[in-house]
C-alpha cells in the first residue's frame, strides 16, 4: 500500500527530464541564500548586477558550469504524523469492508479511528518534490571592462515541482451498496509544475563614489511552463500507480508547455569591506495556466473518468481553471567580508510572499557564514540557516562544501519534524551537488 502513495509523492519527478526550473536554490545558494556574490557560480544566476562586480578586482573574469552544473533535490511534508501509513491503512479498510461480516460496530470503529485523522490531513496535510537542474555547461559568465565594459551571464535550468495535497470527506455506511458499502469523497490532489527558464543578462557600474561603486543589472528569462493536476480518490489507492502512469504518459506524449517572458532587474552597491543589493524579479509577473480539470467527465473513462466526477464534486473547494502568476517580488542581500573576501557573512531576505509552481507561498530569508577557498587543497566551508516566512514557516539548518575549487555540495536540514513510525523526521530536506569552473 504504501507504494501507491509514494507514486503520487513522486509524481513529479518522473517528468523531471522530459518537461522539467528551478524551483528550489541552485548549487552553493543553497547555502550561501538568494545573494549576488562572486565567490559561487551559481550565484552570479541571482542578482542581475553581480557579474560587473567581479570588475572591481579584475579587468577579465570568465567561468562556466561542467557537464553536471548542478542538480538538486528536496522534500517537504505536512504537520501531519504518519500521514502515508494512515491513508493507505484506510485504503486497506475500506477496500477490505464486507457488510456480510462487518456490522455496525466495526462501521463505527473505522470513523473514530479515521474521521478526526482526514479532518486533520485535509487542514494541513501535504506531501512536496522539487527536483531542478541546471542546463550542462551553464551558466556561462564572461566580464570584461574593456570588451564589455561590463558583464554577460547566460543561463538556463530546468526544474519540477509536486504536490500532494489532501481534500478530506467523512466517512459513510451505505448497506445498499454490495461492492462498496463503506465509502468516502476524500481524495489525493496531485499538482505538477514543470518549468525551463533560458535568461541573459548584462550588469555594469553606473556610479562610483569614493565609498564605493553602484552596478545594475537587468535580466531576460524565457520561460517554458507545464502546469497540470489530478485527483485520485482514497478508496482507489490500489489503482492509484496506474492513474498517475497514465497521466505522465498523457503528459509527455501531449506536452505543449505555454511561454512567457520575465524580466529581472538588479542593484548593487559594493564597497570596502561590505556590499548591499536588491533583485526585482518578474517585475512583469507573466502567467500560465494549469489544465482545466472537472469538466466533460461523460467524455472520459476509467480512472479519468473517475478523478473528473472527483474533481467536479470539489469545484467549490479547488480552482478548476487554476491560473499561477509569476508575482513581482523583491529581494534585498548584504555582506560583510574581509579584504581577500574569502571569509564572508551573507545574509538575504524577499520582502514579500509570492506563490511557488504549485501555489505554496514562498518568502524566505537566509544568512549564511562561509570561508569561500582559493586554493586547491584547502576545502571551502560555509554554514548558514534558512526560513519560509510565509506559508509553511519551516525552516533549516544548511552546510556546504567545495572541493578543489571546483566541486560543491550543500545540504539543508529542516528543524521542524514530524513523527514516522515513532521516528522523528526532518519536515523538509535538499541536496545539491554542483561542478563549476571559475576563473
Amino acid at each position: 500500500m504504501k507504494r501507491s502513495l509514494l507514486t503520487l509523492a513522486l509524481f513529479g519527478a518522473s517528468l523531471s527530464l522530459t518537461a522539467a526550473p528551478v524551483s528550489i536554490p541552485v548549487g552553493e545558494s543553497l547555502t550561501y541564500g538568494d545573494t549576488g556574490n562572486h565567490q559561487s557560480l551559481s550565484a552570479y544566476t541571482n542578482n542581475p548586477a553581480v557579474g560587473a562586480t567581479s570588475l572591481g578586482m579584475t579587468s577579465w573574469n570568465f567561468g562556466m558550469g561542467a557537464p553536471i552544473s548542478s542538480v538538486g533535490i528536496g522534500y517537504e511534508v505536512g504537520p501531519v504524523d504518519s500521514m502515508a501509513q494512515k491513508v493507505d491503512d484506510l485504503s486497506s479498510r475500506l477496500n477490505g469492508f464486507d457488510s456480510a461480516t462487518s456490522g455496525i460496530d466495526e462501521v463505527n470503529a473505522i470513523k473514530t479511528e479515521f474521521d478526526d485523522f482526514l479532518i486533520e490531513a485535509g487542514n494541513n496535510g501535504y506531501l512536496g518534490l522539487n527536483v531542478g537542474m541546471q542546463v550542462p555547461f551553464l551558466p556561462i559568465v564572461w566580464s570584461s571592462a574593456e570588451t564589455l565594459g561590463g558583464s554577460l551571464v547566460f543561463d538556463s535550468n530546468l526544474g519540477v515541482q509536486a504536490k500532494l495535497a489532501i481534500l478530506d470527506s467523512p466517512i459513510e455506511y451505505n448497506p445498499l451498496d454490495s461492492e462498496n458499502p463503506l465509502q468516502t469523497n476524500t481524495a489525493a490532489y496531485i499538482k505538477l509544475g514543470a518549468v525551463s527558464e533560458t535568461s541573459l543578462g548584462y550588469s555594469r557600474p553606473i556610479f562610483e563614489s569614493g565609498g564605493g561603486q553602484l552596478y545594475a543589472g537587468l535580466r531576460a528569462k524565457y520561460y517554458m511552463v507545464g502546469l497540470t493536476k489530478t485527483l485520485v480518490g482514497i478508496a482507489q489507492m490500489d489503482n492509484a500507480e496506474a492513474a498517475i502512469n497514465n497521466k505522465v504518459k498523457d503528459v509527455q506524449d501531449n506536452f505543449q508547455p505555454e511561454t512567457g517572458v520575465g524580466v529581472d532587474l538588479g542593484l548593487m552597491w559594493v564597497s570596502t569591506g561590505y556590499r548591499l543589493g536588491a533583485t526585482f524579479k518578474n517585475v512583469n509577473s507573466p502567467s500560465f495556466n494549469y489544465d482545466t480539470v472537472g469538466e466533460g467527465c461523460a467524455t472520459k473513462t476509467g480512472v479519468e473518468q473517475d478523478s473528473c466526477y472527483i474533481a467536479k464534486s470539489y469545484a467549490n473547494e479547488i480552482d478548476t481553471k487554476e491560473k499561477y502568476v509569476m508575482d513581482a517580488q523583491v529581494t534585498v542581500e548584504g555582506a560583510f567580508y574581509n579584504s581577500s573576501r574569502n571569509l564572508v557573512v551573507n545574509f538575504s531576505a524577499d520582502t514579500s510572499p509570492v506563490h511557488d509552481l504549485v501555489a505554496n507561498d514562498v518568502q524566505w530569508v537566509s544568512a549564511s557564514a562561509a570561508y569561500a577557498t582559493s586554493s586547491w587543497i584547502i576545502p571551502g566551508v560555509r554554514v548558514g540557516y534558512r526560513k519560509n516566512l510565509a506559508g509553511s514557516q519551516l525552516s533549516a539548518a544548511t552546510v556546504g562544501f567545495t572541493l578543489l575549487k571546483l566541486l560543491h555540495l550543500d545540504a539543508a536540514y529542516g528543524l521542524e519534524t514530524i513523527d514516522v513510525d515513532g521516528t522523528p523526521q526532518p519536515r523538509m530536506a535538499q541536496v545539491n551537488l554542483g561542478l563549476d569552473l571559475l576563473f
